[in-house]
């Protein structure tokens, strides 16, 4: 089924990115994190764990609350994937850590989201070049300017 577009091309434009884009690549992700026998939190969690980091730092980074990551840690220590080690500059804290299978489990996701969804396939090369430009143009962050 086509995406209806109306209303003026701004409010279009939006609705289109926040709805639709939003949604298709909240569950293209959700997908292949789903590939890997993980939730879609767990997946998150697993992918800031590149380096070591404090549940707290992990809360913040991911918007959930503490309660939330000290649950996904258990859940993903139990499969053997995470392992909580004391900070070495402040031993009252515990790092996150992935173990070896973690990090195995980590590389094979970032392989999977590496790979383009199919859904970029309906637009020809020349129209795929086009697109990337004009999104390039839209989230150009150097020239983004506080409103």
């Amino acid at each position: 089924m086509a995406t209806k577009v109306e209303g003026k091309p701004t409010q279009a434009l939006w609705k289109l990115l926040r709805d639709d884009a939003f949604a298709n690549l909240r569950d293209d992700f959700t997908a292949r994190v789903a590939e890997c026998s993980l939730s879609l939190s767990q997946g998150k969690l697993v992918r800031e764990l590149a380096q070591p980091q404090s549940q707290r730092e992990l809360a913040r980074r991911l918007h959930y609350d503490p309660s939330n990551i000290n649950a996904l840690a258990d859940s993903l220590e139990a499969r053997g994937l995470v392992e909580r080690r004391p900070d070495a500059s402040d031993r009252r804290f515990r790092l996150l850590v992935l173990t070896p299978e973690g990090e195995r489990l980590r590389t094979t996701l970032e392989d999977r989201l590496a790979q383009p969804p199919l859904f970029l396939d309906r637009l020809t090369p020349a129209e795929q070049k086009q697109l990337l430009a004009l999104l390039a143009k839209v989230f150009d962050t150097e020239r983004r300017r506080p409103r």
